[in-house]
């Protein structure tokens, strides 16, 4: 089964890097590597399914680095009838964004997804490069455009308010005669007053109303309170999945890259390797003379042919003074056909 990667063209645009997603039931390792040479990507952010047990394994054979990001709690549940009983709060508004309220969806997005937003932040390599504030504003500008119900009819978000006050948000969105919910929160002032369970019986009800088969959401396995609500509330669990972020980081350099034609005489993978390593540390001793940990590791998805020559490029997408990471790039006819990673860090 095909999985193919899809250009983020926000978060391109947004954080400067060149990323892809991809959502895969069950990936080859070297098709995989193969996207992410010929996409020149940045940045593969990859969901898979949580009983893929040998993912680890398939992507250690990448030999790219590679790093997990969490794990996603999927719930589906039929929606047959409404909830009994009544709103908590029967006075609450349910107001709909219409594309005038960007504000309003930014300090709620803040306040509920800012210390969680994607989670690039925290992964090697990339903490060097995004920060949470970056990240939230990807996901303000993605939601204000693909949740503006009059673009997009069966998608939309709901705004709660209570009396004069904002108090929490979510998205809907109708897909394949469901719904589903990607986004949403609770303002954290709020968070004991029962509003989430309103929230719910309001879903409930929109499924109902617009005769939607079941309701589909999924919650961070590490927000353990909400875990505890959405089974309180009767949701039924179905499976996990897993996120793994790929920093193949193929563009992006701190400082100009350094571009060499590796030599004909080089005629066999031990000089290739040899000569790429010793070309990486004498560039690294000028970088961050001080390092005395290194690692390096040479990839090959189509071996180049030796005895010919190459373009080899040296990039620096980590510079900073504790950490040096070095990506090769080999070409040949303007096809990347090698990767390395060369990093020298203190220890």
């Amino acid at each position: 089964m095909e999985s193919k990667i899809q250009f983020s063209q926000i978060e391109i645009a947004l954080l400067g890097l060149n990323i892809g997603r991809c959502q895969s039931p069950f990936f080859d390792s070297s098709d995989i590597y193969k996207q992410i040479l010929d996409g020149q990507y940045d940045l593969c952010r990859l969901k898979v399914p949580g009983k893929d047990e040998m993912v680890s394994s398939r992507l250690n054979k990448i030999g790219l680095p590679f790093f997990f990001s969490g794990s996603i709690q999927k719930y589906k549940t039929r929606i047959t009838e409404k909830p009994a009983g009544n709103y908590k709060y029967p006075d609450l508004v349910f107001e709909m964004y219409d594309g005038s309220q960007d504000n309003l969806l930014r300090e709620m997005l803040i306040d509920t997804w800012g210390n969680y937003p994607i989670g690039y932040y925290r992964t090697p390599y990339l903490e060097h490069l995004v920060t949470k504030e970056k990240e939230i504003e990807c996901v303000f500008e993605f939601y204000k455009k693909f949740n503006l119900h009059k673009d997009h009819p069966d998608n939309r978000i709901m705004f709660m308010k209570h009396g004069s006050e904002y108090v929490g948000f979510f998205g809907l969105n109708i897909i394949d005669n469901n719904l589903e919910t990607h986004i949403g929160g609770i303002l954290k002032r709020f968070r004991k007053s029962g509003y989430f369970l309103d929230q719910l019986r309001y879903i409930k009800e929109f499924c109902i109303n617009h005769n939607l088969e079941y309701f589909i959401f999924g919650a961070r396995n590490e927000n353990g309170e909400a875990q505890r609500v959405h089974q309180f509330a009767g949701f039924q669990p179905i499976g996990s999945d897993n996120v793994f972020h790929i920093p193949s980081l193929l563009t992006l350099s701190q400082t100009d890259p350094v571009i060499k034609e590796l030599p004909a005489e080089i005629v066999d993978s031990k000089m290739l390797f040899q000569y790429i390593f010793d070309h990486s540390m004498l560039l690294s001793e000028s970088m961050i003379p001080e390092a005395r940990g290194i690692s390096f590791q040479l990839n090959s998805f189509d071996s180049p042919v030796l005895g010919t020559a190459f373009k080899i490029k040296f990039s620096f997408p980590v510079l900073t003074a504790d950490e040096l990471l070095i990506v090769v790039s080999i070409a040949q006819e303007n096809a990347l056909t090698c990767t390395g990673y060369f990093r020298r860090f203190m220890q």
